[in-house]
């Protein structure tokens, strides 16, 4: 199974969520939570990370946050480290506290930055334990639960120094008092007629936003150089880069080669190095938006006719010069179109 990816760049936003070893609690007082939040604020800090929002629940935590600097991965192996340790040390005791890496989603954050916090806010009414429970004590719960933002969002609390509200609460009014009062308003109407299942809109398992958003994210990282960190998430950076739509490489091409796309597609096209740099990109670059047998279909050949002309290609790089500087004319239209 491929490793989760790690998608960063500088003021990158993320879900992050991280869940106790096998389903376990992870906090038992009021000590642990604390140290928790102690830590977030020490480990944020020292990172430049931008906290937006936290719910710390008995057995996971939720985390709303952006990275001006593109660390997301080393600010939580180091901060979820130091927790671990003096957690243990705490109690007494040793071994996992959270199962395995923590989890990660990229977010657009100008369209999701408002239903994000909200789901993350809910989190302690949306427990199975609370289903039979009216909406009027949910919201007296919700209003009281102290381990999380929420309290600073809805203007029940002085928000810390370190907790960034401001983002969020934005777009809710022309002063920060009415910002609070329509954001607690926001937050209970989810509570009363409930929320969208956000993960249901996740693209390739990873991205949290539209289709410009992940074309935008598949550009990035399709003309960034591998990192030697990434080599365990290869499958998955594969994956996320060769999920371009055929038509949009079709475009491409036919752009690069001021040549017709209709004709590059047909059996009877005279562009024969063409149809051969159409067909590798196609196998290269749409792989997990179409399958081989569709791709064959698109270029009017058998599936083993399409990987008969893309070795052909292949080969033909090793001396063509030129088919060298047209494929990086295609990949650098892909990445900048």
């Amino acid at each position: 199974m491929a490793r989760p990816l790690r998608i960063e760049y500088p003021g990158a936003c993320y879900h992050v969520t991280c869940r106790g070893n096998m389903g376990y609690q992870v906090f038992f007082s009021d000590r642990h939570y604390n140290l928790f939040l102690e830590k977030l604020q020490e480990f944020s800090d020292l990172f430049h990370i931008k906290i937006r929002c936290y719910c710390l629940m008995p057995n996971h935590v939720h985390l709303y946050l952006q990275t001006p600097e593109a660390n997301m991965s080393r600010f939580m192996q180091s901060f979820l480290t130091s927790f671990c340790v003096s957690m243990n040390r705490m109690r007494g005791k040793s071994g996992h506290i959270f199962q395995g890496r923590f989890k990660s989603h990229l977010v657009q954050d100008e369209l999701y930055r408002s239903k994000l916090s909200r789901y993350i806010h809910l989190n302690p009414v949306r427990i199975k334990s609370l289903a039979g429970v009216s909406a009027g004590k949910k919201l007296e719960l919700l209003e009281n639960f102290k381990w999380s933002s929420y309290q600073a969002y809805a203007g029940l609390a002085v928000p810390p120094d370190w907790l960034d509200i401001e983002p969020v609460l934005s777009t809710w009014g022309a002063d920060m008092d009415s910002r609070k009062t329509s954001y607690r308003e926001y937050v209970e109407a989810g509570l009363r007629k409930g929320v969208e299942e956000l993960w249901a809109e996740v693209k390739e398992q990873h991205v949290l936003g539209n289709e410009a958003f992940l074309a935008k994210v598949r550009r990035s990282l399709l003309s960034a150089p591998l990192k030697p960190e990434d080599t365990k998430e290869q499958r998955s950076l594969n994956r996320l880069k060769r999920s371009f739509p055929v038509d949009e490489v079709v475009a491409t091409v036919s752009k690069v080669l001021k040549v017709d796309g209709t004709l590059l597609l047909s059996r009877r096209s005279r562009q024969a190095d063409g149809r051969r740099l159409l067909m590798y990109c196609l196998c290269n670059y749409c792989r997990s938006s179409a399958s081989l047998a569709e791709i064959a279909s698109r270029t009017s050949v058998t599936r083993s006719g399409l990987l008969i002309a893309k070795d052909r290609f292949v080969k033909s790089l090793e001396t063509g010069s030129d088919l060298k500087t047209t494929l990086e004319k295609v990949e650098e239209l892909l990445c900048n179109p």
